[in-house]
């Protein structure tokens, strides 16, 4: 099962509104102690275009002497990524952050997998669109999927078919 609260957490609660304000959204961090070590990582979207290495750079500049002052004198390991073109959800607030992608999701009420384009998404459910049931060979247009019977999910990107003259 997905997992909630990654907005409650308190890093995420502190870079989420400095990054929104620069048009980027935080899809997850975490912070881990080793010795006089501390390793974070940070995945972003970008709000109105593709994620690119400038945004990781962006969100690096800003973070790192943020994070470092904090630290003291401790050493700090920063690496800020995209999401990938397959990432695996890890909470079920990213289903309103790749609106417009699709996703793949296992749904234990079909015992199956079952991909789609997300069109919207709330506190409970996932709206989907162009679904694809693939056990089941069954192509609908919309679907929605209770949060509470997804048990895995993640994007599902899909490679242009290049074979019409390109």
């Amino acid at each position: 099962m997905l997992a909630t609260g990654i907005q409650k957490n308190k890093l995420f609660m502190e870079y989420e509104p400095l990054l929104n304000a620069m048009g980027i959204a935080l899809v997850e961090i975490n912070r881990v102690d080793r010795g006089n070590s501390v390793i974070v990582t940070m995945v972003i979207v970008a709000k109105e275009t593709e994620v690119s290495i400038d945004h990781c750079a962006k969100v690096y500049r800003l973070a790192y002497p943020r994070m470092e002052l904090q630290l003291g004198e401790r050493d700090l390991q920063l690496e800020v990524s995209t999401p990938g073109l397959q990432r695996t959800f890890k909470d079920v607030y990213e289903f309103s952050l790749f609106t417009g992608k699709r996703a793949r999701v296992y749904d234990t009420s079909k015992e199956a997998w079952v991909s789609g384009i997300i069109t919207q998404a709330d506190e409970k459910t996932v709206q989907l669109a162009q679904v694809y049931i693939e056990d089941e060979k069954e192509m609908i247009d919309t679907m929605s999927v209770e949060f509470s019977v997804i048990q895995k999910a993640k994007l599902d990107y899909r490679w242009e078919d290049d074979s019409h003259g390109n």
